[in-house]
């Protein structure tokens, strides 16, 4: 799984990684790959969230995420609270050719990696869908973060099995940014 997850990130990276450069191609690389930094300065930090399950069953959790590379990526984790142990660590960068803000997601529960696209902030939005290449055996999911305020923004799980006709919510918490340590 480590192995699976290192060489996903060098794919998904691999501008990062690409031989010395000139100052003026490096400057253009850096302006090619660098994440949004209206998207690094809303979510750096640590978040708390509450909300339910699809069946009405209480969820919490929590979120963190740390800007890395110099504003290249983010890495994201979330962890369900108990008695819930669902949790994952990603990366968010930026695809170099598309411009789309990628996610690349590995998760517990033996669910493997997975990688989902986005087209950053429409309004307050950034939906995260995952791609048909590399996405779980099960269904097509999508994470959607909705900003409501500089320190509360709500996410919602969905997933399809009909790839993307439907979509059903797995849960959908709100989350409060948490003060600095």
């Amino acid at each position: 799984m480590k192995r699976i997850f290192v060489v996903l990130i060098l794919v998904v990276m691999g501008d990062c990684f690409s031989a010395p450069q000139s100052s003026s191609q490096a400057a253009q690389t850096s302006q090619k790959t660098l994440l949004p930094p209206d998207i690094v300065n809303y979510f750096k930090g640590d978040w708390a969230g509450k909300g339910k399950f699809a069946s009405g069953k209480d969820i919490e959790s929590d979120f963190s995420f740390v800007p890395e590379l110099e504003g290249q990526c983010i890495v994201v984790r979330q962890k369900e609270r108990p008695p819930n142990t669902f949790e994952f660590v990603a990366l968010w960068s930026v695809d170099s050719i598309s411009k789309d803000v990628v996610m690349l997601l590995a998760s517990n529960h033996d669910s493997g990696a997975r990688i989902f696209r986005s087209h950053g902030w429409q309004g307050g939005t950034i939906v995260f869908q995952s791609v048909p290449e590399l996405r779980a055996l099960w269904a097509l999911e999508r994470f959607t973060f909705e900003r409501e305020s500089t320190a509360i923004f709500h996410a919602t799980y969905e997933f399809s099995r009909d790839n993307g006709k439907t979509w059903q919510v797995g849960d959908r918490q709100t989350f409060t940014k948490q003060p600095s340590h």
